[in-house]
């Protein structure tokens, strides 16, 4: 009965992401800057697989602007969220000199989880899931 309830969450939580995109919001850090209240949606399309969304983020403390930045291509397997070697993009630009490597994390109802490399920059996010209506 367990794993039955496990296969549904899981059924469940493949025909959330293929309905629409899930939203997070949580805490980023990058090499021991941090930012709070940071806006996170994943996404499955049919041409770049797991896209994850990242809104109006800064990446240190002295950039001068806030950008929209996505991580596609990324895998979702039985909750677990793993990439590399993925260029991020934003506004059709890529950025190769912070190429994504050993991302790894767990996406799921509730909460969503992640690591990696950003270039040579230790990257992480931690956030809730928001609900649509809120």
């Amino acid at each position: 009965m367990k794993h039955f309830r496990t296969l549904i969450l899981l059924g469940l939580m493949t025909l959330g992401f293929s309905a629409g995109a899930q939203t997070y919001v949580g805490t980023m850090t990058v090499d021991g800057y941090r930012r709070e209240n940071v806006r996170v949606t994943l996404k499955k399309t049919e041409k770049e697989g797991i896209v994850l969304t990242m809104y109006r983020v800064k990446f240190a403390r002295l950039m001068p602007v806030k950008i929209d930045f996505d991580i596609p291509r990324m895998k979702l397997e039985g909750g677990r969220l793993t990439a590399d070697g993925v260029v991020p993009v934003s506004n059709g630009k890529r950025y190769e000199k912070y190429t994504i490597r050993n991302l790894d994390g767990t996406a799921d109802s509730k909460q969503l989880s992640l690591t990696c490399k950003m270039g040579d920059k230790p990257f992480s996010f931690i956030g809730q899931r928001k609900e649509a209506n809120r």
